[in-house]
């Protein structure tokens, strides 16, 4: 193999395309003899692994991205993955293609959106056409929990704005409504949003006792047990307020410990995602 082509491999997860190895000076019949080899191996429409490399989750999502063509974008919670904001890949990847894309055969580990991408929501990273970083977070979060953009706040590789920028060129498209509520845990009205999810778990948990905003140590409590002196705090997303806002939150917890009061955390992400965890602790919480 060419030397500029293996290190082209080895930068792209071990995945060589046809036309690279017909610009690196590869002739077909040269990529052909690879394969029959066993150096090669194929996945369909030039899209081929080297064998002596790994095959990572990149090198299966390069794949199966690559082997949809030209305009086939990585999207989902792939493309979290791919950008970092996911810690793992998942099991059914999703491409985007354009609607006029006449896909023949799909495979069982794909699933396809055909829908028409804005400039905007566009890039190339390591060679693959994957949506943005703020589309990718938004729809990472739609498929695999709000997490993903909690790490896209918390790594400050997207902005609030930019999140309801991406959230509203998809106005009106599938994805939109969920966008949305995730959209609700994030800007200035985190708080209330919160709160109103945590009323309606407690009361469907029929968990009774508590009270909204309670004053007490010079601060308001989210949701407090006054009688078990329990206070539950509500966090909003990670960026939320950046440093000030942390080391208030931590002094508001440090003032309510030392006034007597037990104190669990739990995130927007907790509240959507894992509500009966939330009801859960705070029962044992209650008990203990």
């Amino acid at each position: 193999m060419p030397a500029v082509l293996r290190k082209l491999a080895l930068e792209h997860d071990g995945v060589v395309t046809i036309d690279a190895a017909l610009d690196a000076g590869m002739s077909r019949s040269s990529v052909y003899r690879r394969v029959r080899a066993g150096e090669w191996r194929s996945h369909g429409n030039g899209v081929y692994s080297i064998a002596d490399h790994p095959q990572t989750a990149r090198t299966r999502l390069r794949v199966e991205t690559l082997i949809l063509g030209e305009s086939a974008v990585l999207s989902g919670l792939g493309a979290a993955y791919w950008h970092g904001l996911a810690d793992q890949a998942p099991r059914i990847i999703t491409v985007t293609v354009p609607p006029s894309k006449n896909v023949l055969a799909v495979r069982k580990s794909v699933r396809l959106r055909y829908r028409d991408l804005e400039d905007a929501d566009v890039v190339t990273r390591v060679g693959l056409p994957v949506i943005g970083v703020p589309l990718s977070a938004l729809e990472g979060a739609v498929e695999g929990g709000a997490e993903v953009v909690d790490n896209a706040l918390l790594l400050h590789r997207v902005s609030i704005a930019q999140l309801h920028a991406a959230a509203g060129r998809r106005r009106g498209r599938s994805g939109h409504p969920e966008m949305v509520r995730l959209l609700e845990g994030v800007g200035d009205g985190a708080r209330s949003a919160a709160e109103r999810v945590m009323a309606t778990l407690l009361r469907r948990a029929r968990i009774r006792g508590w009270v909204a905003n309670y004053p007490t140590a010079g601060y308001y409590v989210d949701v407090a047990f006054p009688e078990k002196m329990l206070a539950v705090e509500i966090d909003g997303f990670a960026s939320h307020g950046g440093a000030r806002a942390f080391q208030r939150d931590r002094t508001r917890r440090n003032a309510l410990i030392t006034a007597g009061w037990t104190v669990i955390n739990f995130t927007w992400a907790d509240l959507t995602d894992r509500p009966e965890y939330v009801t859960d602790c705070i029962r044992q919480a209650l008990t203990a």
